[in-house]
């Protein structure tokens, strides 16, 4: 059901369509894109905008994709991007397993961010949870060499089993953290989601990871 709040956004302007990329299956080219070749960062589950809006303002000559599957959602981080006078971003509804494999080109971003996940919490459920194995060989594959990949979640068992499914691919990833992850990292700009939870008392886990020059494997789709 949609929230009264929300139901301004099932429409957009011009110039919010502008930053909001057309459906479809065919691989993105992110120069033509953006029309210039710039660092890039993606984020994964934009959510309400907070974040990317902010970064893309803070870091103008780095180019942002973001990727949310609610598309009144998408509509929202348009407007909020657009009202921080932000252009560097474009914004896609869709799946992101399915978004990333065939949409994202190789070795593409510098920066990945995948921050409040759903976390499927119900032990039933969690095979539901996006980021397994074969998401982060795809996650390797479109990262460069170089690459941080940032996780963060007040589900704390979905923390674990990140870091459990890092260490089924060696070589891919090298942890930034010592001790494998940090609670409470303060972060430039909080997600609404994480605000809610930090609101709550909740314990924040954040993961941080460096994609190495090391090849990935053949995936088989």
């Amino acid at each position: 059901m949609t929230s009264p709040a929300m139901r301004r956004y099932r429409t957009t302007t011009s110039a919010e369509d502008s930053l909001i990329g057309a459906a479809g299956d065919d691989r993105l080219d992110l120069t033509a894109l953006f029309g210039r070749s710039a660092p890039r960062r993606l984020e994964i589950g934009c959510g309400h905008g907070e974040f990317v809006s902010q970064m893309a303002q803070a870091h103008p000559g780095h180019d942002f994709v973001g990727l949310e599957i609610d598309r009144l959602r998408v509509n929202k981080c348009a407007h909020k991007c657009l009202k921080l006078g932000a252009a560097n971003v474009r914004l896609y509804a869709g799946e992101a397993d399915e978004f990333v494999r065939l949409r994202l080109p190789d070795a593409a971003f510098e920066r990945i961010y995948i921050l409040f996940p759903d976390p499927w919490p119900k032990a039933a459920h969690r095979r539901r949870r996006l980021v397994n194995r074969g998401f982060l060989l795809e996650l390797a594959r479109v990262a460069a060499p170089g690459c941080t990949f940032v996780f963060a979640s007040d589900t704390h068992n979905y923390a674990m089993q990140v870091l459990s499914n890092v260490s089924t691919i060696p070589g891919l990833w090298r942890s930034l953290h010592p001790t494998g992850y940090k609670v409470d990292v303060p972060v430039r700009f909080e997600t609404v989601f994480e605000r809610h939870k930090r609101a709550e008392g909740c314990t924040i886990v954040n993961l941080r990871f460096e994609r190495t020059a090391e090849p990935v494997p053949t995936l088989v789709r």
